[in-house]
């Protein structure tokens, strides 16, 4: 089960390098995280920023929904429909652009079984350009 992000441990991340994708890293200050900042992995998906952020790995999904013709109002409603999601959630507004959406643990695409078949089903066509941070065969 997928646990509160306060007390969960702080695992590094590297993207898989095997997607041929090049993925960079950034730093964006920001007063909604008790950071000051957010370090984070990014590459650009369709004309959208897909980034992870490299201490806990949550993912910038507003990134990936957009990238795949969404907008983001969708992929708020769609969390939080999911009850065990909706306190994973990390919402940032305000500040630079770039990282402004909905954030989610990496481990939600794994835990939550019927949330991955629905997201897998929807980012079909975009599969291999996830595979940065979500790797190969659990591709999502």
């Amino acid at each position: 089960s997928l646990k509160h992000p306060q007390t969960r441990l702080r695992r590094p991340f590297l993207p898989d390098p095997r997607s041929g994708i090049t993925v960079t890293k950034g730093r964006y200050i920001t007063s909604n995280d008790p950071r000051g900042y957010i370090p984070v992995y990014e590459y650009s998906l369709r004309g959208q920023w897909v980034m992870m952020d490299m201490d806990d790995g949550y993912i910038l999904w507003t990134g990936i929904w957009k990238a795949l013709g969404h907008s983001k109002a969708d992929i708020v409603k769609f969390l939080e429909s999911e009850p065990e999601v909706a306190p994973l959630i990390r919402r940032i507004r305000g500040g630079y652009l770039k990282i402004q959406g909905t954030w989610m643990p990496f481990e939600v695409r794994a835990t939550l079984g019927h949330l991955r078949l629905v997201f897998i089903r929807v980012a079909w066509d975009i599969r291999y350009e996830l595979v940065p941070f979500f790797g190969y065969g659990a591709s999502l």
